[in-house]
């Protein structure tokens, strides 16, 4: 229930920063959310003995690096910048961790009827 709560709290707070930001802070912030879903699912996957603490804590850190890496590569580093990167992995990482502890994906293929299924559970 906790975990819920943080996910709309850092929504809210996303859609409140995206309406007041500019266009560069919202691609920095989109770009690093989805670097953070990803990594932040590909840790659950291959590293199961880890908390999910750790998992979101290393999913932010990675997916903070692209910004990180553009903004040492620009002329000018920007702090601004970099806080949305942080705050978008972030987000992205909290995320891909709920719905990787409460979500699967089952696919099933029939030769002879020529069909596959895919079933989404939800854990309530």
């Amino acid at each position: 229930m906790e975990l819920k709560r943080i996910i709309l709290s850092l929504g809210v707070f996303a859609l409140t920063i995206l309406n007041a930001g500019d266009s560069n802070s919202v691609k920095h912030y989109g770009f690093s959310a989805v670097f953070g879903f990803t990594s932040e699912t590909i840790i659950h996957k291959n590293f199961s003995q880890l908390g999910d603490i750790e998992k979101v804590s290393y999913a932010t850190i990675l997916g903070s690096t692209p910004g990180l890496i553009k903004e040492l590569t620009d002329d000018k580093f920007s702090n601004e910048d970099m806080a949305f990167n942080v705050a978008g992995a972030l987000t992205g990482a909290l995320l891909s961790n709920y719905l990787n502890n409460n979500t699967s994906i089952f696919i099933s293929h029939n030769e002879e009827e020529k069909s596959t299924k895919i079933n989404l559970a939800y854990n309530f």
